[in-house]
């Protein structure tokens, strides 16, 4: 057999096999579309153990909203859908799908929180790491730290933090998520009536008079300084406030 035979038989080989790869996934897709759904799915994603809602919250708002058992989902009807379960405030994403087996598999993902907050209008709610508020659970709290004080700002649900004062605490509170020790040593972020970001460690009884958001890296590290080489020496309870505000210096008041 000369060169040329071979090539054609190796080509001819090839588009076969591709031909009938290509007519295997058809067969699967014609079969998955004709699948009638009998059972519903539900998975979310539990990232840093926050449980926001539960899987029964989720089945019961699809069979209340949605008549899918022994129905042929299309494409469009799997996006309305998803798009009814993202306005659930807790939810980030969620992906609707189904297989061949006749379920419809529901997958969430959680909105992840950075802090919760207490406004004036004596209410609760969360802001997550991009800065969207959204409702408390009943279901679950999450252990974040907590901003208290001079907040007037409402919880309208996914929509963005607005007020300067939140802006501020939002970027305080990432920096501080840099670093693993303080992440852990502030629990509460308070705004005092001078717009002012107040810090209430988790021990000791000091009022770390942080400011605003301007040059965070820079103040943690002071703060850090003063902490482990002098207040470590003295006392955690030395000093009532810390005031590092003020560039290279630190105020404090017994």
């Amino acid at each position: 057999m000369n060169k040329t035979a071979k090539n054609i038989i190796i080509r001819l080989s090839m588009l076969t096999g591709l031909a009938a790869f290509i007519f295997l996934i058809v067969i699967a897709k014609m079969n998955r579309d004709e699948t009638r759904i009998k059972k519903i799915n539900v998975g979310i994603d539990e990232c840093d153990g926050n449980n926001f809602i539960t899987k029964n919250q989720v089945l019961n708002f699809i069979e209340e909203n949605f008549d899918v058992k022994n129905k042929i989902l299309s494409g469009n009807q799997l996006g309305q859908i998803e798009k009814a379960v993202s306005v659930i405030p807790q939810v980030k994403s969620s992906n609707a799908f189904t297989d061949d087996h006749g379920n419809l598999n529901i997958k969430i993902e959680q909105r992840q929180p950075l802090c919760r907050v207490y406004n004036l209008q004596a209410e609760s709610y969360y802001v997550d790491l991009d800065g969207t508020k959204f409702p408390v659970s009943e279901y679950y709290t999450a252990k974040v730290p907590v901003i208290t004080g001079n907040i007037t700002e409402r919880c309208d649900s996914n929509q963005k933090i607005q007020s300067i004062e939140l802006k501020k605490v939002f970027n305080i509170i990432r920096s501080f998520n840099k670093n693993d020790l303080w992440k852990a040593m502030v629990g509460q972020y308070n705004i005092n009536d001078k717009s002012q970001v107040e810090l209430i460690p988790r021990f000791g009884n000091s009022t770390i008079l942080f400011g605003d958001d301007k040059n965070c890296e820079q103040k943690i590290k002071k703060l850090d300084v003063f902490y482990f080489r002098v207040l470590k020496k003295i006392g955690w309870d030395y000093y009532k406030v810390i005031n590092i505000m003020y560039k290279d210096q630190i105020v404090c008041l017994k």
